[in-house]
């Protein structure tokens, strides 16, 4: 379960693709600066988790527990479509892609948003509606405030995506 931002950018997969078979090491520097360009925006969203638990039951080690907790980082996809997950016509897909990468701050930051406040379960059985302890509306993090941050980081990209670009049709060709 991972929350995630995805930021258009047409034709990238391929040429990334490409220049992975003709210069692996051009490649893995593109991806560097990728990284650094869409790093303010994954700082601004790693700065609104709170460093201790929001809720007590989450002062653990395990999987949904806050110590060692996985924040958000940038991630970087090329991989082909499935067949049916894209809309006809369309084979587009997000190639830098801002996701959480632990549960605990994924659970955290949608709770609440599934709706309804109260279990329809007798007492005894309930689960706790802890997203009424938690601060704030769903989405906490990742998407509050973020529209206006996803152009600027898109505009950030955009000279290395020309470059890449440019770089794909001369050595390509």
């Amino acid at each position: 379960m991972a929350a995630s931002i995805g930021l258009d950018t047409y034709g990238l997969q391929d040429a990334l693709k490409k220049m992975q078979k003709i210069d692996p090491a051009l490649r893995r520097a593109v991806l560097k600066d990728i990284k650094l360009a869409a790093q303010p925006l994954v700082n601004v969203i790693n700065s609104r988790i709170p460093s201790s638990p929001p809720l007590s039951g989450m002062d653990h080690d395990g999987r949904t527990g806050w110590k060692n907790v996985k924040k958000v980082q940038i991630s970087l996809n090329t991989r082909k479509p499935r067949k049916g997950s894209i809309s006809a016509g369309s084979e587009q897909i997000a190639v830098v892609r801002v996701v959480t990468k632990g549960a605990p701050v994924a659970i955290t930051d949608m709770a609440g948003k599934a709706g309804g406040t109260k279990s329809r379960r007798e007492p005894k059985y309930r689960r706790p509606n802890f997203a009424s302890a938690l601060q704030g509306e769903p989405s906490r993090y990742m998407w509050k405030d973020i529209e206006g941050m996803i152009a600027d980081t898109e505009r950030a990209l955009m000279p290395i995506i020309e470059q890449v670009m440019k770089d794909a049709q001369r050595d390509f060709s």
